[in-house]
C-alpha cells in the first residue's frame, strides 16, 4: 500500500513538470490547534484540542496549482472519561502523544491564484498528497507510519508577497494504537473509521513570497 501511495503521488508530481516555468515560491508559518480521531473519540470533531505548529515551503506551478512541503508537530490527548457511554466507563483507558507530520501534497485552487492584483485575492482550495509520521512522546508503544493528509482552506493575498489563509486537513494512517487500544474485541465498540486512528489540524498560516524560478527578486521589479 505504501509503494502504491508513493508512486501515485510522484506521478501526479511530475505530470506538472511542463508548468515549471511560471513556478513561484513561498515560505511561511503554520500556527492553531491538532487533535485524534480514534477508539476513544470516534466521531466528536475538535475533541480535546492542543497546540499546534509548523512551517511550509510552497511552489505555485501556475494560477490553479501548487505543491508544497510541510512540517508540523502536534500534541493528541483523550480520556475515556470524556465519554457517556458506560462501554467507555468501565473501560478508563487515557493517552497523551506529540509527534512530527511531515508531508508533500499538491493542491487545487478554485478560482485563479496568483501574486497579481489583476487577478482574484482569494480561493478556496483543496489538497491531497502524501506524508510520514514521527512518533515523539506517546504512553504506548507506536511505530513510525506513512500518512495520507488531504483538507482543505481558503487563502487571500494580503500584499504581492504575502498571503493569509486558514485550513483544516485530516490525516488517514494505516495503524491502530496511537491511543494505545488495537482491534477491541466487542464488535459492538469498533471505531466507526475502520479501526485505525487518524488526527487533524486547523489553523491559520501566512506565507512570503521568495525567489521565483528565473531567479529575480519581487523587491527589485518595477
Amino acid at each position: 500500500m505504501n509503494k502504491i501511495l508513493l508512486i501515485t503521488f510522484t506521478y501526479i508530481i511530475f505530470f506538472q513538470q511542463n508548468n515549471f516555468a511560471q513556478v513561484k515560491q513561498q515560505m511561511g508559518v503554520f500556527g492553531g490547534t491538532s487533535y485524534y480521531l480514534g477508539d476513544i473519540n470516534q466521531s466528536r470533531q475538535f475533541y480535546a484540542p492542543s497546540p499546534s505548529a509548523g512551517a511550509l515551503y510552497k511552489l505555485a506551478l501556475n494560477k490553479r496549482t501548487a505543491i508544497s512541503a510541510r512540517a508540523y508537530y502536534a500534541q493528541f490527548r483523550g480520556n475515556d472519561h470524556d465519554f457517556n457511554n458506560q462501554f467507555q466507563q468501565n473501560r478508563n483507558i487515557s493517552f497523551s502523544a506529540s509527534l512530527v507530520d511531515i508531508n508533500a501534497v499538491y493542491e487545487f485552487n478554485f478560482l485563479p491564484f496568483q501574486f497579481d492584483a489583476r487577478e482574484p485575492i482569494f480561493s478556496p482550495y483543496l489538497f491531497v498528497g502524501l506524508g510520514y509520521e514521527i512518533m515523539i512522546q506517546s504512553k504506548y508503544n507506536v511505530n513510525n507510519h506513512f500518512t495520507v493528509p488531504f483538507g482543505m482552506g481558503v487563502k487571500y493575498m494580503l500584499s504581492k508577497n504575502a498571503t493569509i489563509g486558514v485550513e483544516w486537513s485530516f490525516r488517514k494512517t494505516f495503524m491502530d494504537g496511537i491511543d494505545g487500544i488495537e482491534n477491541p474485541g466487542e464488535t459492538k465498540y469498533k471505531s466507526s473509521i475502520s479501526n485505525t486512528d487518524w488526527y487533524s489540524f486547523a489553523g491559520i498560516f501566512i506565507t512570503f513570497r521568495l525567489f521565483d524560478h528565473t531567479g529575480d527578486c519581487p523587491a527589485y521589479r518595477q
